[in-house]
């Protein structure tokens, strides 16, 4: 019997809940196909300044005049990226599961992952108007990020002016991994992801929701608590309802659109949706990109 989100947060332990929730996945799951110099031909590619000159198929350019090389799959190490949303509304929470707690189990497990294989890993965080690198590639990366993702706390918010972040526009290739709920007031987190976009670069986005943030239908007054600006108002759920439904679905479903980019990945993921299967559900459509 597997073990339930709740039951894995209240843990309290991300380096054991990462290993409970990779136990749950399909044995020899990777975070995806790579392309190096293995022994089985997948595809050619032109010759770039720096490749080895020995790996030019010269039989191919006797025939044709072109330098290419041929690639093949390959076990080789890829640059794995994780970055947390911390703004005030990561502290949102339903039965009994934080968002914030939600997030550093995923991200925790994901890293375990890809320390098990053996890839480079690096941590981030967006926080007050702040993109903050806290961990950077090193042999002990992975324990420092459970160190730093154990202790992270969420408050303030992402401003709403378009700001520029010169951490996020390496030119590396890279896997970078963003959780986050993504709730903007104006393009704070597209703009983000529009300054990480390069074509040597794929990125994840895991946007957690809860199950009332996606369809609200409590009857009643309640008191509304804003996460980030700690303002509050009391409403009737009744009233708000439909107003409230339809925007929200008009929103993920434009968010959704819009990032129908190359190399861009969403996945929209509720409270009640089992880590385990959103992993499995991350490296099955990864291994089809």
């Amino acid at each position: 019997m597997q073990a339930s989100n709740l039951e894995i947060i209240k843990l309290n332990n991300l380096k054991l809940a990462a290993k409970i929730i990779s136990e749950q996945l399909k044995n020899g799951v990777h975070l995806g196909k790579r392309v190096g110099t293995g022994a089985e031909f997948e595809q050619y590619r032109y010759y770039e300044p720096g490749d080895d000159p020995k790996r030019i198929d010269w039989k191919y350019f006797s025939r044709s005049g072109k330098h290419m090389i041929k690639e093949s799959p390959s076990e080789s190490h890829l640059h794995v990226r994780v970055m947390l949303d911390l703004s005030g509304s990561m502290n949102y929470e339903e039965n009994g599961i934080k968002r914030l707690g939600y997030a550093k189990n995923l991200l925790a497990s994901l890293a375990y992952l890809a320390h098990q294989q053996g890839d480079s890993l690096s941590y981030f965080t967006c926080q007050d108007g702040k993109v903050e690198q806290k961990v950077a590639v090193s042999p002990k990366a992975f324990q420092r990020i459970l160190y730093f993702l154990e202790g992270e706390k969420a408050e303030g918010t992402m401003p709403v002016v378009k700001k520029d972040f010169p951490v996020l526009k390496s030119r590396q290739k890279e896997l970078i991994i963003l959780v986050s709920d993504f709730l903007q007031k104006e393009n704070e987190w597209l703009d983000i992801v529009e300054q990480m976009r390069h074509p040597k670069k794929e990125i994840v986005l895991f946007q957690i929701l809860g199950e009332q943030e996606m369809k609200f239908d409590l009857k009643g007054n309640f008191k509304f608590h804003d996460l980030e600006s700690n303002r509050s108002v009391i409403l009737d759920g009744k009233a708000i309802e439909k107003n409230y439904n339809v925007s929200i679905s008009n929103y993920l479903s434009e968010f959704k659109q819009y990032l129908i980019l190359p190399q861009v990945h969403l996945f929209q993921v509720r409270f009640s949706d089992p880590i385990a299967g959103v992993i499995n559900r991350f490296l099955t459509e990864r291994s089809l990109y």
